[in-house]
């Protein structure tokens, strides 16, 4: 299995190189089919144990319910009441660009909303905690594994043309990695995830 995920993600990186030359209403759906079947692909030709079931079982999937409901309604209280302050600072301070991210949203078509809210948040989990978590934790420490996952998560944001966009994907990256650091759960941060996106989404498409 590890060498089919290994040809998985090769060749993801050669159907997104060929993306860049396919109609220009087809790139965008390509592109990100092939960003997320590569991040998941490469996660999984990391973490994959003996078989399906180990292999999660070793990321924590699907874990307690009780674990799981206790740490997704804390990682997402903590999100809504850091962002809360970080936008009030960005207010403030005269630098708030949030608008960018809405006036993105609104031109995306609905299925690349599904997208990000049913598929993306598997690849971008199984990559950005199950994967680079713990393996930086494994070769520096946790706190390194939190730091670095976190920053290049909000770097990986950078398309949305938005600095507060970065700085809230670096925020909830943050979070995402404690929560799976302590809860030795990727359950939790998947929760959160899909259920974060499908809020910010039906917000600033629909009530914005």
């Amino acid at each position: 299995m590890k060498s089919f995920f290994l040809f998985l993600f090769l060749f993801s990186i050669l159907v997104f190189a060929l993306s860049l030359f396919a109609p220009e209403d087809l790139i965008l759906y390509i592109s990100a089919a092939a960003i997320h079947v590569g991040l998941l692909s490469i996660s999984l030709y990391f973490l994959w144990k003996s078989d399906l079931g180990t292999t999660l079982s070793s990321i924590g999937f699907p874990g307690k319910l009780k674990t799981t409901f206790i740490f997704s309604v804390l990682g997402l209280l903590s999100i809504f009441a850091i962002l809360f302050i970080i936008g009030i600072m960005s207010i403030v301070l005269g630098f708030n660009d949030q608008q960018k991210i809405t006036e993105k949203v609104a031109d995306l078509p609905v299925s690349i909303l599904l997208f990000a809210v049913i598929a993306a948040p598997v690849s971008e989990e199984f990559f950005f905690r199950a994967f680079l978590v713990k393996k930086i934790s494994s070769i520096i420490n946790p706190w390194a594994g939190i730091l670095i996952s976190s920053i290049l998560f909000g770097l990986v944001h950078f398309s949305y043309g938005s600095i507060m966009e970065i700085v809230g994907a670096f925020t909830i990256g943050t979070i995402l990695a404690v929560i799976f650091h302590k809860s030795k759960s990727i359950t939790p941060c998947l929760a959160i995830h899909i259920f974060y996106n499908l809020l910010a989404i039906i917000v600033m498409r629909f009530l914005a």
